[in-house]
């Protein structure tokens, strides 16, 4: 996991070279216009997909893993927790999606919590699962985020 700002995204770039690619053309999308949907980066190796949403409340919300992809989370506008776990114990009996590479579980783990600003990223690897999209605080906000998907 790496929690930075978007505009050193080029800093990591340079630090990890089996991700600059991904890294390089995560930080031009945020250079233009937030447009929601899927820009194809590189065939299904890389791509971002850019939403709008409101946060929601903890209880709420279920912890993600993806087996294949790794997220670099880049929020445009507002602010969320997000929420991240390394369980390590036999994980509960529950179902992967091989095509959409996600999984859900209800973790009751013991989890970091990363505030995500406006101009910041979250970069998490295949499992480390997390759980996006928390409000910050007792009311819901709105963001607007583009998530680069790379595949591991």
């Amino acid at each position: 996991m790496i929690h930075d700002k978007i505009e050193n995204l080029l800093f990591w770039a340079d630090r990890i070279p089996s991700l600059h690619r991904a890294l390089l053309e995560s930080k031009a999308l945020t250079e233009k216009e937030f447009l929601i949907g899927k820009t194809i980066i590189d065939v299904e190796d890389i791509y971002a997909s850019s939403s709008a949403y409101t946060t929601e409340p903890r209880e709420v919300r279920r912890f993600e893993n993806h087996r294949r992809y790794a997220d670099i989370q880049m929020l445009i506008e507002g602010e969320e927790y997000i929420d991240v776990c390394f369980p390590n114990s036999p994980l509960p009996e529950h179902t992967y999606s091989a095509e959409s590479d996600i999984e859900f579980l209800d973790l009751s783990e013991k989890y970091t919590t990363v505030t995500l600003k406006a101009g910041e990223f979250l970069l998490l690897f295949p499992g480390e699962w997390h759980r996006p999209c928390v409000s910050v605080g007792k009311e819901p906000c709105e963001c607007r985020k583009i998530v680069t998907k790379i595949k591991m």
